[in-house]
């Protein structure tokens, strides 16, 4: 009911009220179904304590590969990919951010992926191989990185922003807010990243990554109508000397923003 009347309460609320309903809708989350892909390769996956009452999903034995869900996504998502990766040798582990999976509160922030990907990383104790990260799991895995809170040889981007525009363009287009709502909005997620927005938007959690930032690959569906946008270049632009090898932008059916459903797919599509 509120989604629905917060377009309307927005044109009539100051803009610190109305920043604040803005942040109460936007950290809003859904528990996603699981596919059956996804339900095959969590069987065979163990559960794991993190940082308190965290879960994450423990697959294989060998080099340690973490993997990070997107915004309103679930480390089921990441299960197929991991378990095939299992196959191969690896020890894999993927995390239910806070406010993501089955949580008790579905609510989450930005500064939860920050925390929790730190906090997962040191609960393990291992040297990490590679970090992959989908969408804002890529984002924020290269933010704690850029603030040197982990390590890892590869970084590997799937369908990741280069900052978090697409919460500000979601926004403006479902809420119509104010230019003074924005603007808070905004210094919020400078502070959720603890840097300021301006610095956030230039790509500052790309910053340096040079060789260390694997190939890109980028899923879209056929027919998608996703407009491009700058925000690959800004990336290109930052990730320093020795960058990732040219992006690639593999064609499928069926995958959507979220669909990592399973790693054989997504060897045949490319």
């Amino acid at each position: 009911m509120i989604r629905k009347l917060a377009p309307h309460l927005l044109k009539i609320l100051p803009d610190q009220l109305g920043y604040r309903l803005v942040l109460s809708l936007s950290g809003a989350t859904q528990a996603v179904p699981l596919s059956e892909p996804e339900r095959q390769a969590m069987a065979s996956a163990k559960p794991l304590r993190y940082g308190g009452q965290n879960t994450a999903w423990d697959w294989g034995a060998g080099p340690l590969v973490i993997l990070v869900h997107g915004w309103g996504g679930r480390a089921a998502q990441m299960a197929p990919l991991a378990a095939s990766l299992a196959t191969r040798g690896y020890r894999c582990v993927a995390p239910d951010v806070a406010g993501h999976g089955d949580a008790k509160k579905p609510y989450t922030r930005w500064s939860y992926f920050l925390r929790d990907i730190e906090a997962l990383t040191r609960s393990l104790g291992s040297e990490v191989f590679a970090f992959v990260g989908h969408s804002a799991g890529g984002l924020t895995m290269m933010a704690v990185r850029r603030k040197g809170r982990i390590a890892s040889r590869r970084y590997v981007c799937i369908c990741a922003p280069s900052y978090p525009f697409p919460p500000v363009d979601r926004i403006r287009q479902l809420l119509d807010p104010s230019d003074g709502v924005m603007e808070r909005y905004k210094a919020y997620l400078g502070r959720e990243f603890d840097v300021p927005w301006q610095a956030l938007e230039a790509g500052d959690s790309f910053a340096a990554a040079g060789g260390d930032l694997s190939r890109e690959r980028r899923f879209l569906d056929r027919g998608s109508r996703q407009p491009e946008h700058d925000a690959g270049r800004r990336r290109d632009a930052v990730t320093g000397p020795r960058s990732c090898p040219p992006r690639r932008r593999c064609a499928h059916v069926g995958f959507g923003q979220s669909g990592l459903s399973s790693a054989a797919s997504q060897r045949s599509a490319c």
